[in-house]
Parts: structure tokens; C-alpha cells; sequence
């Protein structure tokens, strides 16, 4: 006759309390049968399983993060207010990971985003980037640029780029020591002028093509594709990580 369930607990108990059957938990378990086995294993091993299982699993994953932690961009390239089009930033981040030997990938690669539009969100992204040491390189129009360099931004270009044979230098006031408000002509007259950037037709103009020939014209990859008229700067941000690939990078953007 099968036993009711209200007194299975306690029979368990009592044979896991009955003198003849010895050697701990494990051999009460292999001594029991059918559903009193799943019973007792349910009461005595099943959370303790749980748990050890739970713990080899952290142990795993934080090994494997401390072996291969998750890493941003080697190199990160902001392409503010459209300086070119989104189709030429897509082939510059394809050409320029070629030539630097980087993969064009945003986990330890290159990456060139032209989603900065300050007439938008542009500015605060940038801003909070910047400051969290996460941008490299800044291509911007004049106009935007000369801004982003009132603001302090920008690295003084003077000792990694002491004369013009990458570019015209772009002479601009840095950050003045008062604050800062939302126009971009507030520092200017008040701080040293100094070579923040490089004019760089090159990107507009798409010089850093590896092929580039007579038929580009024809195939829209010329400068009118740009979406501002304003010519291109390029420059390097104040607090970047990477800053020797930075200069690699600015190099091949100037079709150097």
C-alpha cells in the first residue's frame, strides 16, 4: 500500500536517523528507492548543487573578463556638424583601417561616427565623451571647430605638427580662463593663439582614397556631397588615449 505524502517527510527522516544505515547523506541516498530518493535528494543535495553550480559560473566569467576584458575603440574619430557625408565616413573608417592596420570595428578597432550634429544632441554626446576620455581625433568645419577650441577641446598641435608639411595650420585663441558661455566668439581676443588644427581639404576632397582618379567626380564622391560648405578641420582632442594613433590617423586624413 502506497503511503500517503503527509507522512513521507517523516519517514525519510526516520531512515536517515535509523542506526543501520551509516556512511552520511550519499549512501542514504543510493540506499533509498523511486520517489523517496527524489525526496531526500530534493531536501539534502539540490541547494547545495545550486549553489556550487552558481559559483563555478562566476568564477568562469570573471576569469574570462580579467583574461579578455571589453575594451572601446582603439581609435575614435568624431565627424562634427557633418563635415563630410555619411557615406564617405563609412568608406574613410573602412580606408583608414586598412592603412593604420586596425580592424573597423567599435571592440578594440577604429571608428569614425559622424553622429555629432550640434544643431541636435551633437554637442552634449560630444561633451560627455570628451570627458570620459573616449574621443581621439574631431573633424568639424571651421566654424564648429574654432567653437570646440573656445570650449578647450582641442590639443595645441605645435610639437606633434611643428610646420605645414601635413597642412595648412588652423591659428586659433584657445579656452580663456573666465567662464564659458554658448557662443563661440567669447574667448576669442583673450587667451594665445595657438595651432589647434589643420585645414584639411583632403577629407572633403576624399585625397585619402587609395584609388583615387579622374571618374570620382563622376560618381559623387567629390566635395559637393558634404554637408557643410565650410572647410574641413581636423584636430586632436585635448585628453585623447590614443594619441600616437591620433597622429597616424590625421596623417592619413591630410592624404599623407
Amino acid at each position: 500500500m502506497t503511503m500517503p505524502n503527509e507522512h513521507r517527510p517523516e519517514a525519510v527522516d526516520v531512515l536517515a536517523s535509523s542506526p543501520v544505515r551509516t556512511g552520511g547523506r550519499l549512501a542514504i541516498w543510493r540506499s533509498l528507492s523511486g520517489k523517496k530518493r527524489w525526496s531526500y535528494f530534493i531536501d539534502h543535495f539540490l541547494v547545495s548543487i545550486i549553489t556550487i553550480i552558481t559559483i563555478c559560473c562566476l568564477l568562469i566569467w570573471l576569469t574570462l573578463h580579467i583574461m579578455n576584458p571589453t575594451t572601446g575603440p582603439r581609435l575614435f574619430v568624431a565627424l562634427v556638424d557633418h563635415p563630410i557625408g555619411s557615406e564617405q565616413a563609412g568608406e574613410m573608417n573602412k580606408q583608414a583601417a586598412i592603412a593604420l592596420h586596425m580592424k573597423a570595428d567599435d571592440n578594440s578597432g577604429l571608428v569614425v561616427d559622424d553622429g555629432f550634429d550640434c544643431s541636435r544632441d551633437g554637442l552634449p554626446k560630444l561633451q560627455t565623451m570628451l570627458s570620459a576620455g573616449t574621443v581621439d581625433v574631431i573633424i568639424a568645419p571651421k566654424s564648429t571647430f574654432t567653437r570646440l577650441t573656445s570650449y578647450g577641446y582641442m590639443t595645441d598641435l605645435s610639437r606633434l605638427f611643428p610646420d605645414k608639411q601635413f597642412g595648412e595650420q588652423v591659428l586659433l585663441p584657445g579656452p580663456a580662463d573666465d567662464n564659458q558661455d554658448d557662443k563661440a566668439g567669447s574667448s576669442i581676443g583673450k587667451s594665445p593663439i595657438r595651432p589647434y588644427g589643420l585645414m584639411c581639404d583632403s577629407v572633403q576632397n576624399q585625397r585619402w582614397r587609395p584609388h583615387q582618379n579622374k571618374e570620382s567626380g563622376k560618381h559623387g564622391l567629390a566635395k559637393a556631397k558634404s554637408a557643410s560648405t565650410d572647410q574641413a578641420v581636423i584636430g586632436l582632442a585635448v585628453n585623447s588615449p590614443h594619441m600616437q594613433e591620433a597622429v597616424r590617423f590625421t596623417k592619413f586624413a591630410c592624404g599623407r
